[in-house]
């Protein structure tokens, strides 16, 4: 699988969440919806109403409780972003001129969180980048 779209399908899943909680909800709604109008018209009715239902769902959060609903919803439209993109590529093209275009400038490089659990002699080998290990 190509990491590219990977990436791309992460940055786009929080740059949605994020604006769903933003002024700019609307213009970012729009085109996501112009989006998948365009590669995926039989799902696009599904796509706005599943839209509108995360929105409501994340305002009906309370503040200090909002990352973690946040971060699931991120997953979840991480998801549908990077079949969409694996079904068609310029999709991918298309969305990354979307982000380019609406996103501020501070969510071009997505939130990134780790959390990890160990027991006994596990590892944990967590980047936000390239990671390099070399065991002997």
């Amino acid at each position: 699988m190509d990491p590219t779209l990977i990436t791309l399908a992460s940055a786009g899943g929080a740059a949605l969440v994020s604006a769903m909680a933003a002024d700019g909800w609307s213009a970012f709604r729009t085109g996501v919806v112009a989006l998948w109008r365009r590669f995926q018209p039989e799902t696009t009715d599904a796509l706005e109403r599943d839209l509108d239902t995360t929105r409501q769902t994340l305002l009906a959060v309370p503040e200090g409780e909002r990352q973690q609903v946040r971060d699931a919803l991120q997953s979840v439209w991480q998801g549908r972003m990077l079949t969409l993109f694996l079904d068609d590529r310029t999709a991918a093209a298309e969305f990354e001129e979307l982000l380019a275009r609406l996103a501020p400038a501070d969510t071009s490089h997505p939130h990134i969180s780790f959390r990890a659990e160990v027991h006994d002699n596990g590892r944990v080998y967590q980047a936000g980048g390239n990671q390099f290990i070399h065991e002997q």
